[in-house]
């Protein structure tokens, strides 16, 4: 390369068509003592020859050639010579041209009539093309610098990074795609915080401040590494010093030691040989040893370290609890004849087994369920050996994990599937039964009118269809409770006084009990109150008092007790489907013989009975169970053989105040009166009840219209040569249900009346109506029902709101 400052001839192209000028050109950098050596040229082939044959120092170019222009030649020489400094030479040269030339590329420009000026413009330009080669040399050296740094950085296993003073990355490798999954470019710019988190953060603040101080600092913290759980890493942080004795910024390298972490934790497990580790280790083994006891006394898990022959090491807070115990009570015991498994049949053996195999190096699992001062409780134990850094057992370790809410949650589950799947079924039933009994039991009391009118020579008759009618009314009684059970029975619920209600049925409840059982009755003096159906609260009340009568034949005690109840997380944590919250209670005990474990996991099934064949159906506990759940409630037992039987039924609370008074009973309909002009449209899709029910409507005295869907219904009452002052609607049919009809009717008859029948009405709660008085007609009814449901319907102004 060629230096004017050294003698080394400058060589220049010079692209100029007049010899003139090239003269006047070369005297002038003779005159200003510059060595040079010039090539001339004047056409776009010269110049390609030119540059390609030889390097040149600078190119000195006129801006207008024969066939050929300065622009052209400054872009030929922008392609092929990039680096070669360009001078524009021209007389003709304007300002603007210059600049725009300048723009191009162009590193200066010289008018012919001041060639003065153009030897330090070619010593200038030189000059810079000089620097920019050596910049472009260096630039070249710092990213072969950088990249063999990234190389190097990238082969190691450990992540390194450089922080500005800020904390933001300037640099990081590509360790930090295999522990965080991040590209280290993603990283440039981004804050420490951002990657460790703010808690690791503010635990590493303190160091990173002795950093920026001009420190250097080593420590452990937990790095969460991609796709495993938190890591233990020890970070080593150097700061880099400024010419001006300032931090500028810092390198951080931090290294994986889990496996170190590992070993110390392996070494503090052993007893003995703690005591011969040299001294410079134990101040580091007994802060290790202080972590890991917190840990160790903090778990939930049972935890029991003990040497090989199954003797007792330590034992935590959370095991000890579950026997009622001290450290001092255990230290050395037998594990296996301890008080957590000395009460249970057969489960020491099991574990002692299961010592013996850990001690041997075989880990195992049991599920056991055990009988501990705090309860019968179930847990999940494993036994596995702890091994050194050799691989040599050292002690045994056994952990559980109570199972105790997990298994009730399941067994809770399984009856909740068992009873719901009967219920379908019962309920199933209890629809076509019941249009079935609604048929029979109206005409049976059809026939009993016109046997009547017959007199005394029908005595036999009339008894008969009497004892006919009450075999119906106990058949209705039957599908009643399957509802009950199945939870699909009309409910009236009102606000209730349990105190008042219970009391009111003392006089009943010694008549069904007898003279061998006591009855006594323990009230609440400020009960909260509860919204269910009185009569459904009595007949469960009854269906207790009778079922606990049934299981003392030769007498005893029965305790009816109302009171408040408060239920914790603790007590849903153990009967899951109960949320916690205030309740009221009704509780019925006896002193009776009490139930096997197998007789009470099947004691709320539908037809399922301890009494002997002809003593009892089977459905009283079931439709009990059925009512409490349907309110909203839940129903708790608690019985064992010779210990007697409690039942308790949980209402929520309500927040309507207690009744003042009981509410009134619902008129008689033994007498009915019919209204003149009176039409009543059926709508019913079983066709033998809708007949029946039409045919004993129209002997009564109503004009009455029939439909056998909503739909057809819907027709009726949108004619307008049709008026209906009353709609009785059964509510499961096909298509519509009679709440949809009902909803429907008012709409285009805002006064029409509504009364609503059925044997089964499963889709209750979408009437929306749950919990407030609602017309319905029970199936099965008798003519009389049917009488008198109908006028009470027609008085009621209100009755038209399904």
């Amino acid at each position: 390369m060629a230096d004017a400052s050294s003698g080394t001839p400058i060589r220049i192209l010079m692209v100029e068509d007049n010899a003139l000028d090239a003269e006047l050109i070369s005297l002038q950098l003779g005159r200003a003592g510059l060595p040079f050596t010039a090539e001339r040229t004047w056409s776009h082939q010269g110049m390609v020859a030119a540059l390609q044959g030889e390097r040149f120092d600078v190119i000195l170019a006129d801006h207008v050639l024969p066939g050929f222009d300065g622009d052209a030649a400054l872009a030929l020489a922008c392609e092929i010579a990039p680096d070669i400094p360009f001078i524009f030479v021209s007389g003709t040269l304007t300002e603007e041209l210059a600049v725009k030339a300048l723009k191009r590329g162009a590193r200066d420009y010289v008018v012919k009539s001041r060639l003065q000026r153009l030897p330090d413009a070619i010593v200038r330009a030189i000059s810079e093309a000089k620097e920019r080669r050596r910049l472009l040399k260096v630039e070249a050296e710092l990213r072969d610098s950088h990249q063999r740094m990234r190389l190097i950085t990238d082969s190691l296993p450990a992540l390194i990074a450089y922080f500005g003073r800020d904390h933001r990355y300037r640099f990081a490798n590509l360790a930090y795609f295999e522990w965080h999954g991040r590209e280290p470019q993603s990283l440039l710019g981004m804050h420490a915080r951002d990657i460790v988190g703010d808690e690791a953060f503010e635990k590493m603040q303190v160091h990173l401040d002795q950093v920026l101080q001009g420190r250097r600092v080593s420590f452990e913290t937990l790095s969460r590494r991609r796709g495993a759980t938190p890591r233990h890493a020890q970070v080593d942080c150097v700061p880099e010093i400024g010419p001006d004795g300032a931090v500028m910024g810092y390198y951080a390298m931090a290294r994986d030691i889990s496996e170190l972490k590992h070993a110390q934790s392996l070494l503090t497990a052993s007893n003995a040989s703690l005591e011969q580790q040299v001294a410079e280790r134990t101040s580091a083994l007994h802060r290790s040893e202080s972590r890991l006891q917190a840990l160790f006394e903090s778990s939930f898990q049972h935890q029991n370290l003990l040497t090989l022959d199954g003797r007792i090491i330590d034992t935590n807070s959370a095991s000890l609890a579950a026997i009622l115990a001290t450290k001092q009570d255990v230290h050395g015991a037998i594990y296996c004849e301890s008080a957590w498994f000395a009460a249970t049949d057969g489960v020491p053996a099991i574990v002692c087994q299961a010592v013996l195999d850990a001690a041997a190096g075989t880990a195992s699992r049991h599920e056991l369920e055990l009988r501990l001062p705090t309860g019968k409780r179930a847990f999940e134990f494993s036994f596995r050996p702890l091994l050194d850094h050799q691989g040599k057992v050292t002690a045994v370790v056994s952990e559980a994990v109570e199972t105790t809410a997990r298994r009730q949650a399941e067994e809770a589950l399984r009856q909740s599937q068992k009873i719901e799947a009967v219920g379908q079924l019962t309920g199933g039933i209890a629809h076509d039964f019941n249009n079935i009994l609604t048929v029979i039991a109206g005409n049976v009391e059809y026939a009993q009118l016109l046997i009547d009118r017959l007199g005394d020579g029908a005595g036999n008759a009339g008894r008969a269809l009497d004892n006919a009618l009450k075999g119906v009314m106990r058949a209705a009684n039957v599908t009643q409770r399957l509802l009950a059970f199945s939870r699909r029975q009309p409910l009236r619920n009102l606000p209730v006084d349990l105190n008042a209600q219970v009391s009111d049925m003392q006089d009943m409840l010694k008549r069904s009990l007898g003279e061998l059982v006591q009855l006594e009755m323990l009230h609440s003096p400020d009960i909260w109150c509860v919204e269910i159906d009185p009569s459904q609260l009595e007949a469960s009340v009854l269906n207790l008092a009778v079922n606990a009568r049934d299981a003392m034949p030769e007498g005893g005690r029965l305790t009816i007790e109302v009171d408040n109840a408060h239920l914790d997380e603790d007590f849903s944590a153990q009967n899951p489907d109960v949320p916690p919250g205030q309740y009221a209670m009704v509780r019925v005990r006896d002193s009776g013989h009490g139930m096997s474990a197998e007789t009470v996991a099947r004691v709320f099934e539908p037809f399922f009975t301890t009494k002997e064949v002809g003593r009892g159906t089977g459905l009283g506990l079931s439709m009990v169970y059925g009512f409490v759940k349907q309110s909203g409630g839940h129903v708790l037992l608690d019985s064992a053989p010779g210990a007697g039987t409690t039942i308790t039924m949980l209402f929520p609370r309500s927040a309507a105040p207690l009744p003042s008074s009981r509410p009134p009973e619902e008129p008689r309909r033994g007498l009915y009166q019919v209204l003149e002009d009176t039409t009543v449209l059926v709508a019913e899709d079983n066709d033998d009840v809708r007949a029946y029910t039409v045919e004993t409507l129209r002997q009564l005295g109503y004009r009455v219209l029939e439909a056998h869907d909503g739909a057809s219904a819907m027709r009726l009452l949108e004619r307008t040569d049709v008026t209906v002052d009353l709609l009785f609607s059964d509510i499961v049919m096909p298509g519509m249900s009679g709440w949809e009809l009902a909803k429907r009717a008012l709409q285009h008859k805002p006064a029409l009346h509504v009364l609503f029948t059925s044997g089964y009405p499963r889709d209750i709660d979408a009437s929306g109506t749950v919990g407030r008085n609602i017309a319905i007609l029970p199936k099965p009814f008798t003519r009389s029902d049917l009488a008198g449901s109908i006028q009470l319907a027609l008085q009621d102004e209100a009755a038209g709101s399904p």
